[in-house]
């Protein structure tokens, strides 16, 4: 019996331990929250004109995923981020040919009004031939956040989205899932 009562007072020895190094710095977040702004994630593309039935679609597109990693150097305090973007997009009547061009965003407004706040990726999707739909991963974008504290880490959030222009986007917002 002594010897439960000595391996109970041993675990919890133990977890009491494991609990007071959990403070430790490195287990702050190093990577900045992603997400996705829900009025652009969306896209619809329609032909030129005043037309917005379903015959003058071209083609639609949705940010699907975006998945990486990151990596925090404390010598420099800088943050080295890998972002990958899926996009989705379906094929409509509208479209002539089989390519549609899609741009989207990386934000990080905790940069504004530097350059480095918003960068653009422009995308030229490829619709296989007997195929009206695609996934398309892009290329991994690599994003410095430089002279970081861990602890301000979540002031650089990231936002993607895909570019839209003003009536694309008022689009989106009347026409909201």
């Amino acid at each position: 019996m002594n010897f439960f009562k000595y391996n109970i007072a041993i675990f919890f020895i133990l977890l009491i331990l494991s609990a007071c190094s959990s403070s430790d710095e490195r287990d702050i977040k190093v990577c900045p929250l992603v997400s996705a702004l829900s009025d652009s994630v969306t896209l619809t593309k329609f032909r030129p004109g005043p037309g917005r039935d379903l015959t003058d679609v071209k083609f639609k597109a949705e940010i699907t995923d975006y998945h990486g990693s990151c990596e925090y150097n404390a010598e420099t305090k800088q943050v080295q981020l890998a972002l990958k973007v899926g996009i989705t997009a379906d094929r409509h009547v509208g479209l002539d040919g089989r390519y549609a061009d899609v741009n989207y965003y990386i934000a990080i407004p905790a940069f504004y009004p530097k350059l480095q706040a918003k960068q653009i990726i422009p995308v030229k999707l490829e619709f296989p031939e007997k195929t009206n739909r695609l996934h398309y991963v892009d290329d991994e974008i690599n994003i410095s956040i430089p002279q970081v504290d861990l602890k301000d880490m979540p002031a650089y959030e990231v936002f993607v989205g895909l570019q839209l222009t003003p009536d694309e986007l008022s689009f989106n917002r009347q026409h909201k899932r």
